[in-house]
């Protein structure tokens, strides 16, 4: 992975980006969530924090604010957490997202010695699909028809990487 991407603590200030990410339309059919105010995307973020979620945000060579990584539902008693990213649209695409979540999955095996991080991603994101197989994540399962999009269902994959096969990797 290239040495572009780093990874620093998500500020307040940064919500007002958050807040128009967020909004984005390709974002809205990606995650299932609907338009936020800027006051719920601040809220939002404090919940995350509140809740023991580890939220960082992505930085690049340039200090250009590119987006955010997340590690949520901690269970240290079973050794698991869900990852959760969202780029800024105009970095999407670029390979910016599989050097995030890396560094998050580093963070999540390595610091909190966590061994399992899972996600789900639905089945026309295939864009996610690749990057997330490319990272080592496997399907674990299928929600068939699990979301409904612009007027049709579509099966949500529910994937899964073990500490020892991204540590072996």
């Amino acid at each position: 992975m290239g040495s572009n991407v780093q990874l620093r603590a998500f500020e307040p200030e940064d919500s007002k980006e958050l807040h128009r990410w967020m909004n984005d339309a390709d974002a809205i059919r990606n995650t299932g969530h609907s338009p936020v105010s800027y006051e719920e995307a601040c809220s939002h973020v404090e919940k995350k924090k509140a809740s023991g979620d580890i939220v960082m945000a992505i930085e690049l060579d340039n200090s250009q604010l590119a987006g955010w990584v997340f590690l949520q539902k901690l269970e240290y008693e079973h050794g698991r957490a869900s990852i959760g990213i969202l780029l800024a649209p105009e970095y999407r695409g670029q390979g910016i997202a599989p050097q995030a979540m890396s560094h998050m999955i580093d963070i999540g095996f390595k610091q909190l010695r966590l061994n399992k991080i899972y996600l789900t991603t639905r089945g026309f994101n295939e864009q996610a699909y690749r990057a997330y197989t490319k990272l080592g994540f496997v399907v674990e399962g299928t929600l068939r028809k699990h979301c409904f999009v612009d007027g049709q269902y579509y099966d949500t994959y529910m994937m899964g990487l073990l500490a020892e096969e991204w540590l072996q990797g």
